[in-house]
């Protein structure tokens, strides 16, 4: 009688793995049963879709938005896929219907993301699974990678792309000593095409900005997970931030002739730099795993007698690491 039962639980345990998969523990503790053999992922936002273009561009069933040309090269046959949206901010949803066609084993998600509990019943309604991850930091991006090798078993990518991130994270902490024998620079971070849009305290926009030791000219607080706050021009004046950074080149190529602005000590002293964006922005929009070299280049922008390494050299680095289609 005994030997039957045990018979009858190792036949139940057999079917279940069948038919229900595994069981996967999220970042917020939620115990979720996704399927045994995952090949198709729907990253919900785009700095989750592109933790996971990191660490597997096949894994990606569809995509938040299109890429460039130059984006193009480096992410091979994800460009041809197909675009269903994204939560984005500013009530921007994917197409369901799509994205159901797409048939996703799992969706992965940011767990604060706004309206989150709504967002989850809706992928419930098409029996999709849902697992939520934490994307509050730039280390966040090891639990990340550790939940896909869960989900595909792939755990040798993982751990090269986690060794890389720990890595990284702490040189930055044995630069510590050297960059507070410096003044902190004083910056202001110019988004839009007139540089009027920033990111206040609170913004996890700005994560890379702390670990290369500076300090927001701005004194504000964030309204939203979006950010951009709108900034006048009078507060900008203000502020009269050390340095500029900047996202759009259109603003760059005018700042030094904007007679509105020419009072400012970055423009006086032509510190105003134009953030890197090939193939992804290094600092934000999305905020992802290219903020690892972003660090690294406002430190050369801002702290240029402290580079060790040449930043061509540890760009090329860089990008053989996290880009595995790369032309």
């Amino acid at each position: 009688m005994k030997l039957s039962n045990l018979k009858i639980l190792i036949l139940m345990l057999f079917l279940q793995n069948i038919f229900f998969g595994k069981t996967i523990v999220d970042d917020y503790g939620r115990v979720v049963q996704v399927p045994d053999n995952i090949t198709k992922i729907y990253a919900a936002s785009p700095p989750i879709s592109m933790s996971l273009l990191a660490f597997n561009p096949d894994l990606l069933v569809g995509l938040n938005t299109s890429f460039n040309e130059q984006q193009k090269r480096f992410v091979g046959d994800l460009a041809t896929k197909k675009v269903v949206g994204g939560f984005m901010g500013q009530g921007r949803t994917p197409n369901f219907e799509t994205l159901a066609s797409l048939k996703p084993d799992v969706v992965v998600m940011w767990g604060r993301m706004t309206g989150y509990d709504k967002i989850l019943q809706k992928f419930e309604k098409f029996n999709i699974p849902v697992l939520f991850v934490k994307n509050d930091s730039i280390y966040d991006l090891i639990s990340q990678f550790d939940l896909y090798a869960k989900l595909t078993g792939d755990i040798n990518r993982a751990k090269k792309l986690i060794s890389y991130t720990k890595e990284s994270l702490s040189l930055l902490e044995k630069m510590k000593d050297e960059l507070s024998s410096q003044k902190k620079v004083r910056y202001y971070f110019a988004q839009g095409l007139d540089g009027q849009y920033s990111e206040c305290k609170g913004s996890y926009h700005l994560e890379p900005f702390t670990y290369a030791s500076s300090v927001n000219a701005l004194d504000c607080k964030s309204k939203s997970n979006y950010g951009m706050e709108r900034i006048s021009l009078e507060t900008i004046l203000i502020s009269n931030p050390d340095v500029i950074v900047a996202m759009e080149k259109t603003f760059v190529d005018t700042i030094y002739n904007n007679p509105q602005l020419q009072t400012l000590k970055a423009v006086k002293e032509k510190k105003v730099f134009l953030v890197p964006s090939i193939p992804f922005n290094y600092i934000s929009r999305p905020p992802s795993f290219m903020r690892l070299l972003g660090i690294r280049w406002l430190i050369n922008s801002f702290y240029p007698s402290l580079a060790t390494k040449s930043f061509e050299k540890e760009k090329e680095e860089f990008e053989k690491v996290f880009f595995l289609n790369k032309e």
